[in-house]
């Protein structure tokens, strides 16, 4: 899968490159600008497009990060300093998330591509055979499971039966793929406005609760990344995500680690307390 992918990356980025290549010799032609710094930016970029993918990735990394403004807003997410689009796709190699349209979105807002991401609008636990032969099928080093949304509605509540579907799915995959590590995502909160319409989905606390101690049992990785949303994040529905959301949310499924919720307390008290005065109202 690695290779594939790779070869995809490459072939996408190579065009860009020599257009990239052009547009700096054409600002520079325009601007005046003939310094010796230009000249070997062109000359540099005109080199990548027998570069290998590491090389490409490492210079427009590079090309990106100087001409991002300092001080801007687009380079600060909810944890600090975000993934810049390469390093997710980097930090996401040999990786596979399987859900539903909350994670089938990394895709379609241009993240991550369809060999990682293996998603369907309206999927639920149950019913993820054909997604999960799919990506068992891929032979990822890391494994990542998002469900909850549509499941409370089916499960009404009942966060055992929900329980019992994850894990029919669990042992499948760490029968086929004994080497491979497991993260299950928790259930995003879902705004007021959203339980008003189905009572049904109230429940996410709970279901969150008992994911959590599933992972115990299971020897999975919990990942509770329901700290980072507010309200300017959620879709009219009340449910889904907007754009925002995702480049923090991919930062914490990648480090896989609960510990981000304490630097985020540490870093942002106030936005912290605001958030869990919300959900405490909400239950």
């Amino acid at each position: 899968m690695k290779n594939i992918k790779n070869n995809k990356t490459i072939l996408a980025v190579i065009p860009a490159v020599v257009v990239l290549a052009a547009g700096v010799a054409f600002f520079c032609s325009r601007s005046g600008n003939t310094d010796k710094q230009c000249q070997e930016t062109v000359e540099r970029l005109q080199k990548l497009e027998t570069a290998d993918i590491s090389s490409i990735e490492d210079a427009i990394r590079a090309l990106s990060e100087k001409e991002k403004p300092t001080g801007s807003d687009s380079e600060e997410g909810v944890l600090g300093d975000i993934l810049t689009d390469v390093q997710i796709k980097q930090a996401f190699q040999g990786t596979v998330i399987v859900g539903d349209s909350i994670t089938e979105s990394i895709a379609e807002y241009g993240f991550l591509d369809t060999s990682i991401v293996v998603a369907k609008l309206g999927l639920r636990i149950d019913d993820a055979d054909d997604q999960i032969n799919t990506a068992i099928s891929l032979n990822p080093s890391v494994f990542f499971l998002s469900f909850g949304a549509n499941d409370l509605e089916i499960y009404n509540g009942d966060s055992s039966a929900f329980i019992d579907a994850y894990r029919v799915k669990v042992k499948q995959i760490q029968n086929a793929l004994p080497d491979t590590a497991i993260y299950i995502n928790s259930i995003l909160p879902i705004q007021q406005s959203a339980i008003d319409q189905n009572p049904a989905l109230a429940y996410y606390d709970s279901f969150n609760q008992a994911l959590r101690d599933f992972c115990d049992e299971m020897g999975c990785t919990f990942i509770d990344d329901t700290f980072l949303v507010d309200e300017s994040m959620y879709e009219p529905d009340g449910e889904h995500m907007v754009y925002n959301y995702y480049p923090n949310g991919l930062l914490i499924w990648q480090k896989g680690q609960v510990s981000y919720e304490a630097e985020y307390q540490t870093k942002y008290p106030l936005r912290f307390f605001r958030q869990t005065e919300r959900q405490s109202e909400e239950k």
